[in-house]
């Protein structure tokens, strides 16, 4: 045999011998690390599985408390079903009928009938997944006797349930009551002051309320999963071997119990097929990982190109996805955009762009059909009022409570718009009747005589209206708005609550106010304002006491101004503040000039806008005493009742400063007004001022004479210096010196006259004093 076999070398036989053992070395190598593999594969099989029971028990866990929580609340809920029946007006009025004596066929049936219907619709009304969650409601006297059950028919023995006075008022929910198996019962007492009256009592289906409030068949394994177990009871030896886990349910008596047994762990370390393959997937992955590995190297070209085509792809499809998203947001910017050029952002309302744009089309559209437009211009009397007082939140809310109140009064084509902050504009394009515009103007007056509550409080408003009607091509909707502002403003200057249709004149006025404020705002500086003063007399002495600065306007273009006429216009166009300054300071001056002559005050109206920044008005007054080195008590201020209507602690503050001061303050036209005795108490007045009104008549008319007998006796009774105006027959100062009236002011005495006459007339009363007395 030995010479068949080749004839090897040394130097073969150890390469052969060393290519074996490398052969050799490698699959022991292999191996190795296939075991290595298997064991780190099974380690974290078990690891993974030991994480995942620990998982699915805290899962569990969380899962029953959650449904525990739920149930808590779901017994709340029925705590406080229970509660508000018992404390609605239903029960209560029956306790409260048959305590006053009050028969079952004369009003207690029926008061019961509607505490019946009231528990039965509580019960349609509280369903869970389409079950209702009430069996049976009762109302229990406090004797156990059953006044109310929804449940006709079955058997009574409630007596156990009821409450008696003494017990507590507390609501209780009971599980396994006697004779109530299987239900929850949620027992609320009726108290009527103080005292339990009667007692509701619900019936809860323990289970059923159970699977539909979990979510649970309870016909399925899933739904008998859960059970709630009453306190102090225990679990049978069956429902012991599978419970799992139980959680106290807050506010309720009994705990949530798990009843699914735990899963079994796998033993997987035991599993000789598990072993086995894990062992096999092991060499299979081995072999595809060499595959995968070959194949890889073969195609990694391919691989490459196809994943810069997928990055590619995706690049495209995120960019697409963000131009979409960026085309959607321009759109939506571009739609609020366009509500919020055309719409009021506080009310929803079209605003002022959009009413001028509906109220072209409606002119057009009258044109062709040969109809009219009519246009109402609603602006809220003293609306300012509401946002210095109560703040601007309350305002907007009132301004909201009036657009919900006039929009059921207009129809499809008609149109209600917001124009600025007090002001709403109505249109009606197909109003057949024009000479129904004035009562539709009342019917939308009227919708705001409701007090609107803000806040727990409630408002009274009042507005003006202003009508104008738009005849086929007469009116372009610029004018027709105009037509209908001028007449508001008519409405405004005749009062509260008044509506007024636009007349032709009205134009050539509002020009004519739009000059007079142009030239009046420049009227100081031209030196054509003039103070002339009038005397206020002293009617015990005959002499002159103080005198009331009153303001006179020579225009250049337009001769002499009444202030009845140019004073409502600088307080609208906001001149008055610059006026009353000017007038204060020309006042004092005067008054400083002529104290050299004699000692006398000088009297100075207010008007109220002037008052609204009183930190403004107060430097303003300092400002005039300080140029002209008058002394404080020489100056008085006249201020209306009208002011004070506004309640306003600034002005309050403000008026009390001034009497510190030394300022005399005087309350004007007493009497025309409000006449509000409190504001003679609260505010500190030196002088009160009877208006001319009642002094022209005290000689003809028996009840201005009594009036006026009576303020004065009122002002004396006070404290105060009563001070008539209007007084131009010898008559009537005598008339109001035999009254105890002290000031009497008025043509009888003298005109209003220029400071150098006053002066002289100052000088000449005191020599007349002088030589009287010598």
């Amino acid at each position: 045999m030995s010479s068949q076999l080749p004839d090897l070398s040394y130097d073969d036989y150890a390469k052969a011998k060393a290519r074996g053992l490398r052969r050799r070395a490698l699959l022991v190598l292999g191996g190795l690390a296939l075991c290595v593999y298997v064991a780190i594969l099974l380690g974290t099989t078990y690891l993974a599985q030991r994480q995942l029971i620990a998982s699915a028990e805290a899962r569990q866990t969380l899962e029953l408390e959650l449904r525990a929580t739920a149930l808590g609340y779901f017994y709340a809920e029925r705590r406080t079903d229970l509660a508000n029946l018992a404390r609605s007006r239903l029960m209560t009025t029956f306790f409260a009928n048959r305590d006053l004596g009050m028969s079952m066929e004369y009003g207690l049936r029926a008061s019961l009938l509607g505490a019946r219907d009231a528990a039965l619709r509580l019960i349609d009304d509280r369903r869970v997944e389409g079950r209702p969650v009430y069996r049976r409601i009762a109302l229990l006297d406090a004797d156990g006797a059953t006044l109310v059950d929804t449940a006709e028919g079955r058997p009574g023995g409630l007596e156990a349930l009821a409450r008696s006075p003494g017990d507590s008022a507390e609501i209780q929910v009971l599980a396994a009551a006697p004779g109530h198996r299987g239900d929850v019962l949620v027992q609320a007492p009726v108290v009527i002051k103080g005292r339990t009256r009667g007692t509701l009592v619900a019936w809860i289906d323990e289970q059923a309320a159970l699977s539909a409030l979990l979510g649970l068949d309870p016909g399925a394994a899933e739904g008998r999963r859960y059970h709630a177990l009453p306190l102090g009871q225990v679990l049978s030896s069956e429902e012991q071997a599978l419970e799992r886990q139980r959680v106290l349910v807050q506010g309720a008596p009994f705990q949530l119990v798990d009843l699914m047994p735990a899963g079994t762990e796998s033993r997987i370390l035991t599993s000789g097929w598990l072993l086995a393959g894990f062992v096999g997937m092991a060499i299979a992955l081995l072999i595809g990982g060499v595959l995968i590995l070959r194949f890889h190297s073969q195609n990694l070209v391919l691989y490459t190109r196809m994943e810069v085509e997928r990055q590619q792809r995706l690049r495209l499809s995120r960019h697409n996805a963000r131009l979409l998203r960026e085309i959607e947001r321009r759109e939506e910017s571009e739609r609020l955009l366009m509500y919020q050029t055309n719409y009021d952002a506080l009310t929803g309302l079209p605003n002022r762009a959009l009413a001028l744009d509906r109220l072209s089309q409606a002119l057009r559209r009258a044109l062709r059909q040969g109809q009219s437009v009519v246009l109402l211009y609603l602006d809220l009397d003293h609306f300012k009022r509401i946002n210095d007082s109560l703040g601007h939140a309350a305002g907007d809310a009132v301004l909201k409570q009036v657009a919900e109140r006039i929009k059921p009064l207009l129809a499809d084509a008609d149109t209600l718009a917001r124009l600025a902050a007090d002001e709403f504009l109505l249109i009606f394009p197909d109003l057949a009747d024009v000479g129904e515009i004035e009562l539709l103007a009342q019917r939308v007056l009227q919708t705001l005589d409701r007090p609107f509550l803000v806040e727990d409080r409630e408002i009274f408003l009042t507005a003006c209206v202003g009508c104008a009607v738009g005849v086929r091509d007469l009116n372009t909707a610029e004018e027709l708005l105009k037509h209908a502002d001028l007449a508001m403003k008519q409405a405004k200057s005749s009062g509260q609550g008044v509506v007024c249709s636009y007349k032709q004149g009205l134009d050539q006025r509002a020009k004519e106010s739009l000059e007079i404020a142009s030239l009046l705002r420049t009227a100081a500086d031209r030196d054509e304002l003039q103070l002339l003063f009038q005397p206020l007399i002293d009617l015990r002495s005959g002499q002159p006491v103080a005198a009331e600065a009153l303001l006179r306007w020579t225009s250049a273009e337009l001769g002499p101004v009444s202030p009845a006429r140019f004073i409502p216009i600088a307080e609208e166009a906001g001149l008055i503040r610059k006026l009353g300054a000017w007038i204060l300071r020309t006042a004092c001056l005067s008054a400083a000039a002529w104290q050299s002559t004699a000692p006398c005050r000088v009297a100075v109206n207010v008007s109220s806008l002037q008052l609204q920044s009183p930190h403004e008005f107060l430097e303003c007054i300092e400002h005039a005493l300080a140029l002209s080195e008058l002394a404080p008590t020489l100056l008085e201020l006249e201020i209306t009742e009208g002011v004070l209507l506004e309640d306003r602690a600034d002005i309050a503050e403000l008026l009390a400063t001034l009497d510190g001061m030394g300022v005399h303050l005087s309350l004007d036209d007493f009497g025309t007004g409000y006449s509000a005795l409190s504001y003679l108490r609260r505010f500190p007045f030196r002088v009160l001022k009877i208006d001319r009104s009642f002094i022209a008549g005290v000689l003809e008319t028996q009840a201005d004479a009594e009036l006026t007998r009576a303020i004065i006796a009122m002002g004396q009774g006070l404290g105060l210096t009563v001070l008539a105006e209007g007084v131009e027959r010898p008559e009537q100062a005598d008339f109001l010196r035999q009254a105890g009236c002290d000031l009497a002011q008025g043509f009888l005495y003298s005109r209003p006259i220029p400071i150098d006459s006053f002066t002289r007339l100052l000088g000449s009363e005191r020599r007349a004093l002088a030589s009287a007395s010598g």
